[in-house]
């Protein structure tokens, strides 16, 4: 699980019941007409921008960017350094045995194995990995748009709730639903915009581009056992990916 993200989410609703519950009626702040216009608006104009299926990809996904951790760089290099050091010492077949990888890797390490063309490798790993970033592409674009329609769902229940505001006006027993329609709208719409979509977009923004670091560095691995090059060369061409510290550390770990 990602603890900053989780310790983000529950420190910002924390935040905001403590700011309710310190006001003299916590109650007024819950109001089902407000958010069945801004939660039913915001649901209806995402289903109608985008298809059903992407948009329950999409929020799959960011239950996997929440609740999966992704590994680290530099232990793949020494995973994918070893499969090399296998490779030359016992030969493709039996690395294949034994090797434990699966998904992206084991996908090039068994062409590899098959004695597939490098061209061909490539081309493969490549359009997977556009495949990829077209996918995860499509999962930030439907929560920057949630997060931009949630606000002006919010400005709809406002133009409703200042509507039924001037239609009653001369009856006072109806201004303060009308009242707590206009600004509660606005509230909850600001609400998952800022605290949910937005940094759910960034948040799946990150995880890509760590998913597809890796899926390069695997492929440059898969590239280079395949070429047969020498686990020690292998090494220092995939080091270039990991920040400097990290090949500092590396560096001592072996020393």
């Amino acid at each position: 699980m990602d603890r900053g993200s989780f310790l983000g989410v529950l420190l910002g609703f924390a935040l905001l019941a403590v700011a309710i519950g310190l006001g003299p009626n916590p109650r007024i702040f819950f109001h089902p007409a407000s958010a069945i216009v801004v939660v039913g608006g915001v649901i209806a104009a995402t289903l109608i921008r985008f298809t059903l299926e992407h948009v329950s990809y999409a929020f799959s996904i960011a239950s996997r960017a929440f609740f999966t951790r992704t590994p680290g760089t530099e232990d793949l290099v020494g995973q994918i350094v070893g499969l090399s050091q296998r490779a030359r010492r016992e030969g493709l077949l039996n690395m294949e045995k034994n090797m434990d990888v699966e998904g992206f890797l084991a996908k090039g390490l068994r062409m590899v194995v098959d004695r597939a063309e490098r061209s061909h490798i490539q081309a493969v790993l490549a359009q997977e990995l556009r495949a990829t970033q077209e996918r995860h592409h499509q999962g930030q674009e439907i929560f920057r748009f949630i997060a931009l329609s949630a606000p002006s769902f919010g400005m709809v229940g406002t133009l409703i709730g200042m509507v039924q505001l001037f239609a009653g006006i001369k009856d006072p027993s109806n201004i303060g639903g009308a009242m707590a329609l206009s600004l509660l709208s606005t509230l909850y719409g600001a609400i998952i915009a800022y605290l949910l979509a937005i940094p759910i977009a960034g948040k799946l923004e990150l995880r890509s581009k760590e998913e597809l670091q890796l899926k390069q560095i695997m492929m440059e691995g898969v590239l280079g056992i395949e070429a047969e090059m020498h686990p020690t060369v292998l090494e220092a061409q995939l080091n270039a990916f990991l920040a400097p510290k990290e090949r500092n550390a590396d560096r001592r770990s072996r020393g």
